[in-house]
């Protein structure tokens, strides 16, 4: 007799929760006991090739870009990384003239017109405004691939470079340094959304790998094990 009262307030109580909209209490038991790690590893589907190719694309934001470049300098090292690499490399290329493997490779890619490492760094870390960061490091690439033109090497060919040649490659520089850069920086911010939507659940596999079935991470357990 207990039993089927109780039987005939569940089904009240269903048909009540019913009428009102509401979702069933099996449901909501079923979702209160799921476990918190699972819930929040359920990602989006993966968009196709083509999809993430048009959503990469962002419009220029001239006005925005220009508000957000002093926080995107003091927050980000998407600025402040390239310029000490491009300022770095001509240090240390007017030290040993170009003389090891290792300066002159970096001088090709952070300080010689187009330096296009430094860009790509920008824009590939710039959460926002990479054109804009990308060329503020073409223009101190080009400054200090002027130094060096005006030092290193007038000191190594003695003379026998005529002032115009070397005012050409400093032209040179300022003109294309700054524009291939914003193009450049462009195209590696391009280039990261492009992965971040054709591949959503990567960085979340990675994260998933480390956590146990309880949800936590086993690095962080190991840590505190061995404390």
């Amino acid at each position: 007799m207990a039993r089927a009262k109780s039987t005939a307030r569940a089904e009240a109580r269903r048909r009540h929760r019913a009428e009102a909209g509401l979702p069933d209490e099996a449901i909501e038991s079923g979702a209160a006991n799921t476990p918190e790690g699972a819930r929040r590893d359920t990602v989006p589907a993966r968009i196709s090739v083509i999809a993430a190719f048009r959503q990469s694309f962002r419009p220029l934001d001239l006005r925005g870009d220009l508000r957000a470049l002093p926080a995107v300098a003091l927050r980000s090292k998407a600025l402040w990384l390239p310029l000490l690499l491009t300022i770095g490399t001509t240090v240390a290329f007017a030290i040993t003239a170009g003389s090891d493997i290792v300066t002159r490779f970096l001088f090709a890619y952070f300080v010689q017109t187009p330096a296009i490492g430094g860009v790509f760094i920008a824009g590939f870390l710039a959460p926002r405004a990479s054109w804009l960061l990308g060329l503020i490091v073409g223009l101190v690439s080009a400054i200090c691939y002027t130094v060096l033109i005006m030092t290193v090497f007038a000191a190594v060919t003695a003379g026998s470079t005529t002032p115009g040649l070397a005012g050409d490659a400093i032209v040179s520089a300022f003109v294309l340094s700054p524009v291939m850069g914003l193009l450049f920086a462009s195209a590696a911010a391009w280039y990261r959304r492009f992965l971040q939507l054709s591949s959503p659940n990567r960085g979340r596999q990675a994260q998933a790998a480390r956590r146990g079935p309880d949800g936590r991470t086993r690095g962080g357990t190991q840590r505190a094990a061995r404390r």
